[in-house]
């Protein structure tokens, strides 16, 4: 049985606290703690707790998680020749008006 979020689950909890959103993978990170990262970030969707998207950051595809009352980009989802649905960078739309 659980006792409560992992140390990676908490470590995003708590910097979506400030309200802004958060890249999830980054390089700096080894293979195995950006497993680790996906997973716990994964698992914290699937509870309703944030919503993640893929985004490009320095031209790089990278997991962002935001926040559940931030405003996000839609991500935009494409089936591969293996039937699986993968998540593709979302690409944001800067408007005229500001």
């Amino acid at each position: 049985m659980s006792r409560g979020p992992g140390r990676w689950q908490r470590l995003i909890l708590d910097s979506l606290e400030k309200g802004a959103p958060v890249v999830i993978t980054h390089p700096d990170f080894s293979t195995s703690e950006q497993v680790a990262i996906r997973r716990a970030a994964y698992r914290l969707e699937d509870e309703g707790r944030i919503r993640l998207t893929s985004e490009r950051v320095v031209g790089r595809p990278r997991l962002v998680a935001y926040p559940l009352e931030g405003e996000m980009p839609e991500p935009l989802n494409v089936t591969g020749m293996d039937g699986k649905v993968y998540r593709m960078p979302a690409i944001r739309v800067q408007r005229a008006d500001g």
